[in-house]
């Protein structure tokens, strides 16, 4: 297996699941895990947790990559797999039944209760990059451009197309021709010239960017913070600069680039064992410097602040970590039942 270790790439991470049932696979002494495509910050986390889990406590996490986490947080609520990636952006939309959860949303409803926390964490920023050679150089130039905005299911697109929306005014499929297809797809299309404008949430030093800036120099675009007061109102959001320097072949790297950044969840199903989950809880924790050593983009992954952003109640066993070390849990991550 060939890990993603910081900025220097390796060929990739394979880690795919045996399409086997969650009942079986924990039967087995085998734990299921989705999380989305190679190149974000929540597969890296994910790949090198795993590693983690095998060697130092023997839980064998088996992660299933490239999945839609929409779909992941229904098949964790619906206990067919142990333990997921969950945006917090999603979780409205479960309780509601809305978005993506509209055409069956008593089966969103009933699986986000079933669903528990571990830990928030912060999880990356967007990346929008655009070629240095196009001419674009804000907002306002992607009128009538090709923008890759993310999965054709998700909840990346949807906040892409706010984003772009707030800082000019364009609106998606009238002003822009939205795309939007599988991440990998869209490095690719990128990179054969078949977009103008790649929007890609992804932690800062990422390896897709400077993938793409291999093949010719790109410049990312600064959001004005004036125009995104209300984006950022929710707590899983926060503005944050990629540092001057970050990328070897961004063009105007001479500066800090402002951007939203945002927070993630790694979750469990309800019924998972307090025991185990205290366990896997406890070897995140206290080996989170070295998976922090081994990896650039997960330096946003505090112990010292594992709630920030978080909206779902804490699993039991992930409460009685954070007891044991002295930690203050917020009234609203402990569930009324």
């Amino acid at each position: 297996m060939i890990y993603q270790i910081g900025k220097t790439i390796a060929a990739g991470v394979v880690a795919s699941a045996m399409a086997i049932g969650a009942t079986t696979a924990s039967a087995q002494g085998i734990l299921k895990g989705d999380v989305g495509g190679v190149g974000t910050v929540n597969h890296t986390f994910m790949i090198i947790f795993s590693t983690t889990l095998q060697k130092k406590a023997g839980i064998n996490l088996q992660v299933n990559e490239g999945q839609t986490l929409t779909r992941s947080a229904l098949k964790l609520g619906q206990g067919k797999i142990d333990l997921s990636v969950v945006p917090p952006v999603m979780v409205p939309w479960m309780h509601k039944g809305t978005r993506f959860y509209k055409k069956n949303p008593a089966a969103a409803k009933k699986a986000i209760d079933n669903i528990r926390l571990i830990l928030a964490y912060g999880s990356g920023v967007r990346h929008y990059m655009v070629w240095e050679d196009s001419g674009i150089k804000t907002f306002a130039d992607l009128k009538g451009k090709r923008v890759f905005v993310g999965p054709p299911r998700g909840g990346a697109s949807p906040v892409a197309i706010q984003a772009i929306k707030l800082n000019s005014g364009l609106v998606n499929k009238k002003d822009y021709k939205e795309i939007r297809m599988p991440w990998n797809a869209g490095i690719q299309a990128m990179a054969d010239g078949k977009l103008d404008a790649f929007v890609r949430p992804a932690g800062i030093g990422a390896a897709s960017m400077d993938q793409l800036g291999a093949k010719r120099k790109f410049r990312l675009l600064d959001v004005d913070p004036a125009k995104m007061v209300k984006f950022m109102a929710k707590p899983d959001r926060i503005m944050m600069k990629i540092p001057a320097g970050t990328y070897k072949n961004q063009s105007n790297n001479d500066k800090d680039v402002v951007v939203d950044g945002f927070r993630h969840q790694l979750a469990v199903r309800k019924n998972m064992s307090a025991d185990q989950v205290y366990k896997i809880t406890k070897t995140l924790f206290d080996n989170l410097p070295d998976m922090k050593k081994a990896a650039v983009t997960l330096r946003d992954v505090s112990a010292k602040d594992p709630f920030t952003g978080g909206n779902i109640p804490l699993h039991a066993g992930a409460i009685r970590y954070y007891k044991e070390v002295g930690m203050k849990i917020p009234a609203n991550m402990i569930a009324s039942k």
